[in-house]
């Protein structure tokens, strides 16, 4: 039984995450459409779009700062202008010396723990009773209907709009993230092989336990961007005529 629950557990996280994926791609690809559309120029759509996720930019680049600083990398700059660079857009940026792979790993994915540790303290999303598999939903749904009873529900759902959808790690943010994920894979592998036969269980445990907290997060996140995706998918069809 706990075999079953535990598999359901990491199949709706990886639905959730999955949903989240495509629908977070979808909207910003749509958002910037509509901006620059509206806008009727390329500058002015962009400032528009960094505006809007303003609040996610400013914690996103904050968070690499003060992990370089409790880490003892040395700051050269921080950026929070957007540009395009090339293909992309960039919407802030700190400047650091080179570490080793380890600290740059955890500077890289500082804004990606604290966006997750400011969306579960706005929206609470956890289980108040044990839960497995697509169960964990109805957590989300507690929580989205919490938010919107608040006071300030409003600015709370915006705030959680916009740090949901600027704390990922950029592709420079990740770039360490293969050495440590190799290094702690090999670590974990020969842990396994010499350690007591307890020590698998006990991990599962634990992975299956953060799964079934970040998929209520994740889902609550689903459940505020998809109506924006809809809203910009009708706007973008209405400014296309």
């Amino acid at each position: 039984m706990a075999e079953r629950a535990h598999l359901e557990t990491g199949l709706a996280f990886l639905l959730t995450a999955g949903l989240l994926y495509l629908t977070q791609r979808a909207l910003h690809r749509n958002l910037q459409l509509a901006l620059h559309r509206l806008a009727r120029d390329p500058e002015a759509a962009l400032v528009l779009y960094w505006a809007l996720l303003f609040p996610g930019v400013l914690l996103h680049e904050l968070s690499h700062w003060i992990a370089a600083l409790l880490l003892g990398i040395r700051r050269y700059r921080f950026v929070f202008w957007p540009r395009r660079m090339g293909g992309r857009i960039r919407l802030g940026a700190v400047q650091l010396e080179e570490g080793d792979p380890f600290r740059m790993s955890v500077i890289g994915a500082a804004p990606l723990l604290t966006g997750i540790s400011v969306i579960a303290l706005m929206g609470g999303a956890e289980p108040s009773t044990p839960s497995s598999g697509l169960a964990l939903w109805a957590s989300a749904a507690q929580a989205l209907q919490g938010l919107l009873q608040r006071e300030g529900g409003g600015a709370l759902l915006y705030l959680l709009f916009a740090v949901g959808n600027a704390m990922w790690p950029s592709p420079s943010d990740r770039a360490a993230w293969p050495a440590v994920g190799i290094a702690g894979g090999a670590l974990l592998g020969l842990l396994l092989l010499a350690g007591p036969s307890s020590l698998l269980p006990a991990l599962a445990g634990v992975a299956v336990h953060l799964l079934s907290r970040l998929t209520p997060l994740f889902a609550l996140l689903l459940a505020v961007d998809l109506p924006v995706l809809i809203l910009l998918l009708a706007l973008n069809r209405l400014l296309s005529r």
